[in-house]
């Protein structure tokens, strides 16, 4: 199982993809049915929530996932990632066997050991317990405000393997307590949740994942995902770009088309050179360009933290070294006359260099 990886492991066979089935596929408004429990029986098949919280004090990432990869099918557990700004970075993983899993068809639920997750009274909750944490939250969707990113299933090369992304939840409400070894803190903030579902192989085609989410002053969201490819890919790479309004209107769909990497660094933790400062140009043409700049790394954990020696085992076969990276990011984007600029946070989801 590879909850720390979301959204990028899965075991099956990978069909090699044309020089004309460059992925692109239109961004929509998120329906629930997109990010519901669903269960595949697919070698490989793997679906992720990942939930994100933030305020004045706190930056936490929080993800559940179910699998069919490695000892057996629905794997299934749990990640988070807390950066408070008086406790030293904190992360940690659970594993579950399919004895400790439940979940409820055609609904949003999901229940690993003593945690879950569930749609209750309009709002997305959860309970999760590590050593010295434990989260009660509940998100509080605000209208329209979650795209389908890889709008909805997205064929590569075949028309039984699929990935779909989603970000069903950009800067939601959010409120609820978080305990410390014991002492409870009412805490409200924002916060998101992004999905994945497959039955692909993503290992052999992609080698880092991204999610970037942020907003301007006037409540306008940018929002990006995708993926960096082998030379399978054409082009080597898949990433969308969405400009969405306050009130959830899709202001703009972009398929980037070119990079323009400007400036890298290394991660410390992780060992990687990433980017730090790039140009996305989008929809084939040069002036309209989205730029994303990586400020202050909020934190990076290492997948291979406290899971079983058998998964670290099945890891070990098809990765070198996985790893994730979130980072505050600063974002710009020009299209013609039109100009914005945003803040949020970005997030590396690394398989290999």
């Amino acid at each position: 199982m590879f909850f720390l990886l979301f959204p990028v492991v899965f075991l099956s066979f990978l069909f090699p993809l044309a020089a004309d089935d460059k992925p692109t596929q239109a961004i929509r408004p998120n329906l629930a049915s997109d990010f519901r429990t669903q269960l595949y029986k697919d070698e490989g098949y793997l679906q992720a929530w990942n939930f994100s919280f933030q305020n004045q004090d706190y930056k936490v990432f929080l993800t559940f996932l179910v699998s069919n990869f490695g000892p057996g099918s629905k794997n299934n557990g749990m990640s988070v990632l807390v950066k408070h700004k008086n406790k030293d970075l904190y992360y940690s993983t659970q594993e579950f066997g399919e004895d400790e899993y439940s979940m409820k068809p055609g609904q949003f639920f999901q229940q690993s050991g003593e945690n879950w997750m569930a749609f209750k009274e309009g709002k997305y909750v959860l309970h999760m317990v590590f050593p010295d944490w434990i989260f009660d939250l509940e998100f509080s969707p605000t209208l329209k405000s979650g795209i389908a990113i890889s709008g909805g299933k997205l064929y590569l090369g075949d028309k039984e393997r699929f990935i779909q992304a989603d970000i069903p939840l950009s800067y939601a409400n959010v409120k609820g307590y978080i305990f410390y070894k014991g002492l409870p803190e009412e805490v409200k903030g924002v916060g998101g949740m992004e999905h994945l579902l497959t039955n692909y192989e993503v290992y052999k085609f992609s080698k880092k994942w991204e999610i970037v989410r942020s907003q301007t002053k006037e409540g306008t969201r940018i929002l990006a995902g995708g993926f960096m490819g082998s030379e399978i890919i054409p082009g080597g790479f898949f990433r969308k770009v969405g400009l969405i309004s306050k009130s959830g209107e899709i202001l703009l769909d972009g398929t980037v088309s070119k990079i323009e990497i400007l400036e890298t660094e290394k991660d410390l933790v992780s060992g990687y050179t990433l980017p730090k400062k790039e140009k996305l140009y989008l929809n084939e043409r040069d002036d309209c360009h989205l730029t994303i700049e990586r400020k202050q790394t909020i934190g990076s954990m290492s997948a291979l933290e406290n899971i079983s020696a058998l998964l670290r085992f099945f890891i070990g076969l098809f990765f070198t070294k996985p790893y994730q990276v979130h980072s505050d990011v600063e974002m710009s984007i020009h299209c013609g006359d039109f100009q914005q600029k945003a803040k949020g946070i970005h997030s590396y989801y690394l398989i290999n260099e």
